[in-house]
């Protein structure tokens, strides 16, 4: 199989400008690169944040947006014959793949923090314009930087699921592990019920939680995280801060949430993470989004002695993890619920608008439909 020199993918011209479906070059490849096609896509809330210039100066315009992707190997350059995992990967093969970190600034060689890396290349807001051009989900194909690792799909594993993994499940992955991980006497409260959210709700209920609490809107997301395990749930649409804490303090004996991840982005369910912890318990602040500060005392932190972490995507063995745990948990929990309609390049805008809505909590992108 050889790439067209070019292909249509969906571009943002500039911040708050309407998407266009454009013809970009697909370069040859390169020792240590990868072209692929993008076999599905999904949509991440980031995308909407991107277009309206949330992660400026990060992001650059024109870009192609979509970060969340598999793609099928049509080219391998030299030295591209294995996974991060040692896993031999041949044209055919579907891959997902992280960024493309430096591994050789403060925070990768030192820090071994990949995710902080000064001189990455990201995919879904690099300029279109330069080289390599098509470093985005929402295109027929793509090119994998020689400096990006990767993964193969497990056979078992469908498109749209691990496209998924390779944002939403691995940031969650991220988050569990950067909190201690889940116990079996853990009450998990999940603030937010898009798809890191419910994520976020299946793998504390799969890693053995006692208890799975989940605050979100609107209902039928609700009815979602229930499916997924949720031993109770709280519309934030029809409770307010003190029916939600004391919920959470009658699962709990009166001491709070052992865990809690925070996946809305909002600035009061930020403040509200505070208030329903226990004291010595542990926060992961996953959600992003909400330009508002936050309003913390000081005595949050001290007062109840809390471990508060912050997640900012995903190294490569999160990734990994995040596919292991879609083949394991696949007969146990039906993913599909999370997953809206499935729309072409040209029908991105409407499936943005409907997951903007809250209509749909994962549209999936077909770029050859």
């Amino acid at each position: 199989m050889n790439a067209p020199h070019k292909c249509s993918a969906t571009v943002l011209p500039d911040y708050h400008q309407p998407l266009e479906v454009r013809e970009l070059d697909v370069p040859p490849v390169e020792d240590g690169g990868i072209i692929v096609k993008i076999d599905r896509a999904t949509i991440c809330g980031t995308d909407h944040h991107i277009t309206l210039g949330a992660l400026a100066p990060i992001s650059k315009t024109p870009c192609i947006l979509g970060h969340e992707m598999v793609g099928i190997i049509e080219s391998q350059g030299k030295g591209r014959e294995q996974d991060v995992a040692g896993t031999p990967i041949i044209t055919g093969d579907r891959l997902i793949w992280a960024y493309s970190y430096c591994g050789k600034c403060y925070y990768c060689a030192v820090a071994h923090e990949p995710t902080l890396c000064t001189n990455f290349t990201p995919y879904g807001y690099a300029d279109s314009t330069v080289h390599p051009y098509v470093i985005g989900g929402f295109s027929q194909y793509n090119y994998i930087l020689p400096g990006c690792h990767v993964v193969k799909v497990p056979d078992e594993v469908p498109s749209h699921w691990a496209s998924s993994a390779s944002c939403a499940l691995r940031t969650i992955m991220h988050a569990t592990d950067r909190v201690g991980g889940i116990r079996p006497s853990d009450t998990v409260v999940v603030q937010g019920s898009g798809p890191v959210g419910l994520y976020g709700v299946v793998v504390a209920r799969a890693m053995g939680a006692k208890n799975v609490i989940n605050f979100g809107a609107p209902e039928a997301r609700l009815q979602v995280a229930k499916s997924f395990g949720a031993d109770a749930v709280c519309n934030i649409e029809t409770t307010d801060n003190a029916q939600r804490a004391e919920q959470v303090m009658q699962m709990t004996d009166g001491r709070g949430a052992d865990v809690v991840l925070e996946c809305s982005g909002s600035h009061f369910a930020q403040e509200e993470a505070f208030q329903i912890v226990r004291p010595g318990g542990r926060i992961a602040m996953v959600g992003a989004g909400d330009p508002k500060p936050m309003s913390i005392p000081g005595m949050a932190f001290i007062g109840k002695q809390v471990m508060v972490t912050g997640i900012r995507s995903a190294g490569i063995q999160y990734y990994r993890e995040a596919l292991e745990f879609l083949a394991v948990q696949k007969n146990n929990f039906d993913f599909d619920l999370m997953f809206g309609d499935t729309y072409s390049l040209a029908e991105i805008p409407a499936a943005m608008e409907k997951m903007a809505a809250l209509e749909e909590i994962k549209p999936i992108v077909d770029p050859f439909k």
